[in-house]
């Protein structure tokens, strides 16, 4: 899964909640690769099945709070 793979899916399924507020700044804004490489596990899903009215999902609870402000903006989407 790339940075590119989630830039095709916000193109081609605006619907997508992770890819639509998927934001590269932010993700080059984390600390470490590793924390990188949580968020993008976070996104897999919504990667992989482009048709997700979602497609972000917590791995871990420590990440709602480790990736607060992506998951805010998804979860506030979702709900409005």
């Amino acid at each position: 899964m790339s940075l590119e793979q989630i830039a095709e899916v916000a193109k081609t399924h605006p619907e997508n909640r992770m890819a639509k507020h998927f934001d590269v700044e932010y993700y080059n804004s984390l600390e470490t690769d590793a924390k990188k490489a949580q968020l993008l596990l976070c996104c897999k899903s919504g990667a992989e099945n482009a048709d997700s009215g979602m497609g972000l999902y917590a791995m871990a609870p420590g990440d709602y709070d480790d990736f607060k402000p992506y998951f805010d903006k998804v979860i506030r989407d979702y709900h409005s």
